[in-house]
């Protein structure tokens, strides 16, 4: 049972972990936040996100587009992320024993 947990906890953090990646790289390739995609990457993410934001400031990325940024709250998030799904397989695995 605790198998499964895990299986899914790391399933669950795998897909979390690949939208805030492509979140972070839309924002440093200045992606058209008009674009229905881009727009639904970062609606979905933004609340993992919005939680970091203001910790450091974005750093705009020099380009032609102005609109690249390289966003730390993303970075963070996906931090956490990680940490939080360790403890959690940590708690399962340790409840094996």
């Amino acid at each position: 049972m605790n198998s499964g947990a895990r299986k899914i906890i790391g399933l669950v953090v795998g897909i979390v972990q690949a939208v805030l990646l492509i979140r972070l790289v839309l924002k440093l390739l200045g992606a058209n936040p008009g674009n229905v995609i881009v727009n639904g990457v970062y609606m979905i993410t933004q609340p993992l996100v919005g939680i970091f934001e203001g910790i450091f400031a974005q750093i705009p990325i020099p380009s032609i587009n102005a609109t690249a940024v390289f966003e730390p709250a993303t970075l963070i998030a996906m931090l956490v992320v990680a940490l939080i799904g360790w403890v959690l397989n940590k708690i399962f695995s340790s409840s094996t024993n």
